[in-house]
């Protein structure tokens, strides 16, 4: 007797206990659009993923592009003073030689 009543409430445990643990085969629409948003937001997470390793090469072939002009600026802009030198030298000596041919033609 005694053995029964102990066994009717560890059966009883059991049972809830087992009904509890079972996996539950509700379906879920809450469940299901919240996988899909995670999977979108993993797919735009890739594509960005992507997009960052592409600006990153951009970014890097935009660098060398922008030294190697500001290198060919630098050139342009002492080869630009040194014609402007040669261009007063041209002026000076073209003035010098009027003047010299005037006085000559006068004398």
């Amino acid at each position: 007797m005694q053995l029964i009543k102990r066994l009717i409430p560890f059966a009883t445990f059991t049972l809830i206990v087992l009904a509890a643990l079972t996996p539950q085969r509700v379906y879920s629409q809450y469940s299901d659009s919240t996988i899909k948003e995670i999977n979108e937001r993993l797919i735009e997470l890739h594509e960005c993923r992507q997009k960052q390793k592409l600006y990153i090469q951009l970014a890097k072939s935009d660098s060398s592009t922008i030294h190697r002009q500001e290198e060919l600026i630098n050139t342009l802009i002492f080869a630009n003073e040194q014609q402007q030198v040669k261009v007063k030298r041209y002026r000076n000596y073209s003035f010098m030689t009027s003047a010299i041919l005037i006085l000559a033609i006068i004398l």
